[in-house]
């Protein structure tokens, strides 16, 4: 009887020095993130706003939620726990199956993590709906738990981080046997000996200083050795930020104002002189493993920007090494951007977007970036049409615009009469 006391005291003692351990350790990890922040922005002012529910996702090891974060990490080192088993058995599955495509591995990926958030939330396990209660408790009237944003950071680590050498092998396989790897890395290579010019940017405009550069670059690097694609997008919404910023510094003696118009040369500037050959892998990683709700605002349409970049480089040597133009601009052809009217009701004028695209973005996407950008409250009045000798048809959310030639896009609301003109630039 005695034996069984001090066996349970002991059980006892060893669960609470280990939940002890985990936050000790969620501690450590809560000082190293905001020490880099502030290392981070002392060395380059990030004049991008953080998307919210990006923002959302970066704060799920601090505040509120961090004891909900903390059990569910329990629940996964307790091997006895469905929520563990399945982890384990996923990974296993995955890693040993046969399937070659990257892409579909992603899919399931991103599948299996949602199931399991919804198992959590939906039946929880041991005690987990009793700390989602007191968590719920010390709310205060306006606060909220985001418990979707809380549990994608615990999946990302739980299953993202085991499995990323497994996805990053496939891609490697993948875009070696169908020859993306060796296009891209030749075409780098090609460009790197390239006027800048050449490669887009337009006259007068001063790209970033090497010491500036040197910075940009460092956040790409920090990107690629990031195991979760949610600190990936930081970093490449960071890097974005930082070539803004030193654009702007560069050419602060001048009238030039940077335009969206600017940001893809300059990207595909700051690829070929990083060398970064992963490029397309590293965008793809994102597009595949990121939460949906985080490619439909700021961090899809720079992670768009980044993929139509790779694409200008993919086609750059095939393309005599220089970017074909649009109307004059070192804008690359319509396989990597599209021109897009926007007409202003109000004053009867156009106006022209330059939107990055991938090559196989649909109707329904680009409509989702347009209204973004344009910071339309009724983006379901809208739809992208396509104009030829004036006479408008409008296009199906499957289409793919980049595939359609002779004609002008343009975005409007689908019930607004407008008779466009016969030619347009």
């Amino acid at each position: 009887m005695l034996t069984t006391i001090n066996c349970s005291m002991r059980a006892t003692e060893i669960k609470i020095k280990f939940r002890s351990r985990i936050r000790y350790i969620l501690h450590l990890v809560e000082e190293w993130f905001r020490d880099t922040c502030k290392k981070i922005r002392s060395s380059c002012k990030i004049s991008l706003k953080t998307p919210p529910r990006l923002q959302a996702l970066r704060n799920r090891e601090t505040g509120t939620g961090s004891t909900i974060r903390c059990y569910a990490l329990q629940l996964a080192v307790d091997k006895t726990t469905t929520f563990s088993q399945n982890i384990d058995n996923f990974i296993q599955c995955t890693k040993e199956g046969k399937e070659a495509s990257p892409h579909v591995v992603m899919r399931n990926m991103r599948q299996f993590m949602s199931g399991m958030k919804n198992y959590l939330v939906k039946h929880g396990e041991r005690e987990f709906e009793k700390e989602v209660e007191k968590e719920r408790l010390k709310l205060k009237p306006n606060e909220f738990l985001n418990l979707d944003a809380i549990l994608e950071g615990v999946m990302m680590g739980l299953v993202v981080r085991p499995l990323k050498e497994h996805v990053y092998r496939l891609f490697v396989d993948h875009y070696t046997a169908t020859g993306s790897l060796r296009t891209l890395a030749d075409s780098i290579q090609y460009a790197y000996g390239k006027h800048i010019q050449e490669l887009g940017v337009r006259p007068k405009l001063f790209p970033p200083s090497e010491a500036n550069l040197e910075i940009i670059l460092k956040y790409i690097d920090r990107l690629q050795k990031a195991d979760s694609p949610l600190d990936k997008l930081e970093n490449l919404l960071a890097a974005i930020s930082a070539i803004f910023n030193s654009v702007k510094q560069s050419n602060s003696d001048s009238e030039i104002v940077l335009g969206a118009d600017d940001l893809l040369p300059l990207l595909v500037w700051v690829l070929v002189r990083g060398r970064v050959w992963g490029a397309e892998v590293e965008a793809e990683y994102m597009w595949g493993l990121l939460h949906p709700s985080l490619l439909t605002g700021e961090g899809g349409y720079y992670l768009t920007t980044l993929s139509s970049a790779v694409h200008v480089l993919k086609t750059f040597k095939s393309s005599q090494g220089t970017m074909s133009t649009l109307n004059g601009s070192g804008t690359p052809d319509c396989s990597s951007v599209l021109r897009i009217l926007i007409p202003d009701e109000l004053h009867g004028s156009l106006n022209t977007r330059t939107l990055p695209v991938r090559p196989n973005n649909n109707t329904r996407e680009i409509c989702r970036i347009l209204a973004h950008k344009i910071r339309c409250t009724n983006p379901q009045d809208y739809g992208l049409f396509k104009l030829v000798q004036g006479e408008e048809t409008l296009l199906g959310d499957h289409e793919c615009p980049q595939e359609l030639s002779h004609c002008v896009f343009a975005y409007k609301r689908i019930d607004a009469k407008i008779a466009w003109p016969k030619t347009s630039s």
